[in-house]
């Protein structure tokens, strides 16, 4: 299945690199369960429910995940390894982000989607 695809679908799918492969299986072992490995694509349960575009020079761009026991951000980088951060709530996983400017514009996403509120 090719990336493109999964994304039209909304299905939990995300291309893994190598150095950062390990760091964001756990996160998704968080709050997900891994469905599928095939090389360097893994599948889990989870739905996305925000796809953000990238941003400033580092941040190509982002997708949050609602997944049977939270929520998963993962992060694809220009520069740098991508990241993943997980919750049980929307706050918990924003919260986890390692990156202040992606949780600040993913957290906008989710006012805009009315999914979280202003005051969060």
């Amino acid at each position: 299945m090719e990336k493109i695809e999964a994304a039209r679908r909304g299905d939990g799918f995300i291309e893994l690199e190598s150095d950062s492969a390990e760091q964001v299986k756990q996160a998704i072992q968080k709050v997900s369960t891994i469905t599928a490995v095939d090389g360097n694509r893994v599948s889990f349960e989870g739905h996305r429910i925000v796809e953000g575009h990238g941003f400033g020079r580092d941040v190509n761009c982002y997708d949050i995940y609602q997944c049977p026991q939270g929520y998963l951000l993962h992060t694809y980088m220009n520069n740098g390894p991508n990241w993943a951060a997980a919750g049980k709530t929307l706050q918990a996983m924003l919260q986890a982000a390692p990156n202040l400017a992606v949780a600040k514009r993913a957290h906008g996403e989710l006012i805009k989607k009315n999914l979280v509120s202003m005051k969060h």
